[in-house]
C-alpha cells in the first residue's frame, strides 16, 4: 500500500497547537489583571493629553468597529419631461 501524502502520525487534523493555547491564556490572564487593576487609569491619566487621545482611539478599535468607506455610482435620471408632458395633458383636457 501506498502511504504518499497521507498523514500517518503526529497531531490529529484540528486538534489544538498546546504552546499556542497556553500562551494565549497566559497574556489573557495578564491583560485581565491590568485592565482590571487600578494602574491602568493611573498610567492612562499620566499620559499628555494628546497620547491619552492615541490610546483611547486604539482602544476603541476593539469596542466600536470601524466605519469603511463607500464609493457611491448613482445615475440620476430627470423625469421633468414626463411631468411637463403631463401636465400640459391635463391642461388641454381642463381647456377643452
Amino acid at each position: 500500500m501506498d502511504n504518499k501524502g497521507k498523514k500517518t502520525g503526529g497531531r490529529q487534523k484540528g486538534t489544538p497547537n498546546k504552546t499556542t493555547s497556553t500562551l494565549r491564556t497566559a497574556i489573557s490572564k495578564i491583560v485581565n489583571d491590568y485592565y482590571n487593576s487600578e494602574t491602568l487609569l493611573e498610567d492612562i491619566y499620566q499620559l499628555k493629553p494628546k497620547e491619552r487621545v492615541d490610546i483611547m482611539e486604539k482602544l476603541a478599535a476593539y469596542v466600536v468597529p470601524k466605519l469603511q468607506s463607500v464609493d457611491v455610482n448613482a445615475e440620476v435620471k430627470s423625469n421633468t419631461n414626463i411631468v411637463s408632458a403631463r401636465l400640459r395633458e391635463m391642461g388641454e383636457k381642463e381647456g377643452k
